[in-house]
């Protein structure tokens, strides 16, 4: 078996680092599929096959061609001379080193995935991997590869074949079809379980069909690393199948020259819903918002950008993992994702938590989610936008809130910036309890915040009943306050939370 040389890999590569992605040419036709800036791994090119390779590298543009050196120094002197002649950059695979330890290095060095650096489909596996803790690959239905993530010492055999000759090792396809993957990933959007199989080399995988309506356009295959894969693996890849299929389909509807568009700032901003929503648009909906905190001037806008980028990313497999027409959008710095046919709002409360769960542990920020109440339909969904914003800005340190549950203290807030906002309604009597006897003042703030409860006000307060009675009255006495009048509590419990808060802030 053959050993790999560290220092004569590190050296070939180098001179390849500038290609766009590895290519392995089919043997039996090596001259066909190269593509522009590939560097060409001719394994199992035999040399009359040589002057073919070479001058369809030449015609494709690729970036170089890599063989195994000839026995004969006169036949590697005649290969050396076409290549130059042609123009094609020529390597030869060194003594001791095995094609797989090339490819593998050369795969590391590269900046993948095969697809352009921004192609949405590489950004979309890279996130699934991300997300799954594995290594991801999006096939069409022929089983050519669309996109795969960034690999590692784990890949095993049959990703790396696949990525470099776009098909397995036949023995283990033919396994696959034996035991009914492809029947069952062509079925239904079932996430399927894959087992080991020492025998061919091949690791633990999960795999997932991408459908429009009933059709298939492809799959999402990923290969468990050296770890195993995250607790929401199945349901990120569910989510990923859905937004690979919006993908594919946007790209046919671009190549046919109709642009895709997700409608949801429009939508939000009182527009009419797309219409590819159909029947959903007329089901209650609920509109979740997220940010990232730590984001702002001193990182700088590129990073901001990109952090954000990353967000919606997540957001957008989550969001497809929970609602199919679920519609994600960046709107004014945050990220915005509309969840269509939502029965109630504490379904949708756990996707916001896996989704920040998610963001707190792949980026380099803390992200907050906040969803609005209920909408009737997809017309009152500006509503529910309103609150989700409302609600995320008075989350203080929850990483997930709802409109529902920060809605007394919205209230609240409203109260007191009115109050603030017209000095003639202060009352100058709470104003000096506040300065003059402050334990009165938080003794009776705390009775109205408990609902006139003695003995959790004293539990509060650290001291007995009887003081906070005692306290009670000295202030009804002291101030002249009718706790039993509606309108008096209420006056009183705005006066002093904004006083006493003032107060602790040196205001």
């Amino acid at each position: 078996m053959e050993s790999s040389d560290p220092s004569a890999l590190a050296l070939l590569t180098d001179r390849f680092a500038d290609a766009r992605a590895v290519s392995l040419v089919e043997p039996t036709a090596p001259q066909s599929g190269l593509e522009p800036g590939d560097v060409v791994l001719g394994l199992g090119v035999e040399l009359d096959q040589v002057p073919a390779l070479l001058t369809a590298a030449a015609g494709a543009a690729a970036a170089g061609v890599l063989l195994r050196r000839p026995a004969r120094a006169a036949t590697a002197a005649g290969i050396e001379r076409q290549a130059t002649e042609l123009g094609v950059e020529l390597g030869w695979l060194p003594p001791g080193v095995a094609w797989n330890d090339l490819h593998r290095h050369l795969v590391q060095r590269l900046t993948p995935p095969a697809l352009a650096p921004d192609d949405e489909l590489g950004d979309l596996a890279q996130t699934i991997a991300t997300l799954t803790g594995g290594l991801v690959t999006i096939e069409d239905t022929s089983a050519r590869v669309l996109a795969y993530s960034r690999s590692s010492d784990e890949v095993d055999e049959l990703r790396r074949l696949s990525i470099l000759g776009r098909s397995g090792p036949p023995e283990y396809l033919a396994l696959l079809r034996e035991w009914g993957i492809y029947d069952r990933l062509a079925a239904s959007e079932e996430v399927v379980e894959i087992a080991e199989h020492p025998e061919s080399g091949v690791r633990r995988r999960l795999a997932v069909g991408i459908f429009a309506g009933t059709r298939q356009l492809g799959t999402i295959w990923v290969q468990q690393g050296a770890d195993d894969f995250g607790p929401h693996a199945a349901q990120a890849l569910l989510g990923a199948a859905r937004i690979t299929a919006v993908q594919l389909a946007s790209q046919r509807a671009r190549s046919d020259g109709r642009p895709g568009d997700t409608g949801l700032a429009a939508l939000l901003g009182g527009g009419t819903a797309p219409s590819r929503l159909g029947r959903v648009a007329r089901r209650p909906c609920v509109v979740a918002v997220f940010e990232l905190a730590g984001t702002g001037p001193e990182h700088g806008p590129a990073a901001d950008r990109l952090r954000r980028d990353e967000l919606t990313a997540i957001v957008t497999v989550h969001a497809a993992a929970y609602r199919r027409n679920a519609l994600v959008e960046q709107l004014d710095g945050r990220v915005y994702a509309l969840l269509p046919a939502v029965d109630s709002v504490s379904s949708a409360i756990a996707m916001l938590g896996r989704a920040v769960t998610a963001a707190g542990l792949h980026l380099d920020a803390t992200a907050r989610g906040a969803v609005g109440g209920l909408a009737d339909s997809l017309a009152q969904a500006t509503r529910s936008r309103r609150e989700a914003d409302l609600a995320l800005e008075a989350a203080d340190d929850a990483a997930v809130v709802s409109f529902e549950a920060t809605r007394p203290r919205l209230v609240a807030a409203l109260l007191e910036k009115a109050f603030a906002d017209r000095p003639e309604l202060r009352d100058r009597r709470f104003d000096d309890l506040v300065r003059t006897d402050p334990d009165g003042a938080r003794t009776v703030l705390a009775y109205l915040d408990t609902g006139s409860d003695v003995a959790r006000v004293a539990a509060a307060l650290h001291v007995h009943p009887t003081t906070v009675r005692y306290r009670l009255r000295k202030v009804a006495d002291t101030v002249g306050l009718d706790l039993d009048d509606a309108d008096t509590r209420l006056s009183a419990h705005v006066h002093l939370r904004c006083g006493l808060r003032a107060a602790a802030s040196g205001a």
